[in-house]
């Protein structure tokens, strides 16, 4: 099922759209409509859509305003509804994923959606081939989504983990940090490697990579990150550096 929202000022043009999705795509569910900037900037951040038809002209502003106050957290695609044709450059800065003119065209409105489709299964294709990859590398690389797509790292390549409540922000040798949507207890059930240890509530680290551990419990990694390591935690820390030094 496709969730969508509709944004739309224009009453025969909303119920007109509501009727051929009806009609031609019942796979597609509508999960709420709005004719303001604020309305549907309050049901798209409440609904979280896939899709999201969007009139440009608006009762108090422009679908534009809608995407500025979003822009943070656009997960879905945007597909304008517009009766002006001058707005279609602007529509591509914003990334839309189509502009239709008005009055729309039961036929103009398959097509695209046909394209959507067939956009979503290749995500989902790629979404298998990363899921896939994870079970063949499970003891070597894990996979996050990043940027859109998916991206495998080397745990030897790993530096340490750090916990950014539901999320946690992976750092490498390659002095990137990619921002992983899982918390940092599906991250370490992930990695199960000896040389990672949870030295503290919001790190993970990969031992290889200490440079310099203190007696007060300090850990200075191989890229200069300085993380003090809880008391409880210390004992196996020291042994491991014993064990490799």
């Amino acid at each position: 099922m496709i969730n969508a929202i509709i944004i739309e000022d224009e009453k025969s043009s909303l119920e007109y759209l509501t009727t051929i999705l009806s009609k031609n795509h019942a796979h597609i569910q509508i999960l709420a409509s709005a004719s303001t900037v604020d309305d549907a900037v309050t049901i798209i951040t409440a609904n979280s859509p896939d899709i999201v038809f969007l009139d440009i002209q608006l009762d108090d502003g422009s679908g534009f305003d809608v995407l500025d106050r979003l822009k943070s957290s656009m997960t879905f695609e945007v597909i304008f509804t517009t009766g002006f044709t001058d707005y279609k450059e602007r529509a591509m800065d914003y990334f839309a994923f189509y502009y239709l003119t008005k009055p729309l065209q039961e036929k103009e409105i398959k097509r695209v959606l046909d394209m959507y489709e067939v956009k979503r299964s290749a995500f989902d294709m790629r979404k298998y081939l990363a899921f896939k990859s994870q079970l063949e590398t499970r003891n070597e690389k894990i996979t996050i989504f990043q940027a859109n797509d998916y991206v495998s790292v080397r745990f030897s390549d790993i530096i340490y983990c750090e916990a950014d409540g539901n999320y946690t922000y992976i750092h490498n040798t390659l002095g990137k940090s990619l921002l992983a949507s899982k918390n940092l207890k599906k991250i370490e059930d992930v990695i199960e490697d000896e040389n990672f240890h949870r030295v503290h509530r919001s790190f993970f680290v990969n031992l290889q990579h200490i440079k310099k551990f203190t007696t007060e419990g300090v850990l200075t990694m191989s890229n200069g990150k300085e993380i003090l390591i809880s008391i409880r935690n210390r004992k196996k820390v020291v042994e491991f550096l014993i064990k490799h030094s």
